[in-house]
């Protein structure tokens, strides 16, 4: 099972919170695929907020389709 978590890191008055997930042995910023994002926010809200976000289970619907709808 996938293990996640939010670290947190202080920097003298700055602090930085990094949702991360565990691979194998070792943990990995989930959101650190930009170079210019390092994958860390500002807030445990929107830490918490992205990483649920991610999580959820997307809503799939299909739709049949309609030749009279919308090609006329």
């Amino acid at each position: 099972m996938t293990e996640y978590r939010i670290r947190k890191e202080t920097y003298g008055n700055t602090t930085k919170y990094y949702p991360q997930q565990k691979r194998l042995f070792w943990w990995f910023n989930i959101f650190a695929f930009d170079v210019y994002f390092d994958g860390g926010y500002d807030t445990l809200e929107k830490a918490q907020k992205q990483l649920c976000n991610y999580l959820r289970k997307p809503v799939v619907e299909l739709i049949e389709f309609d030749p009279e709808r919308d090609c006329k």
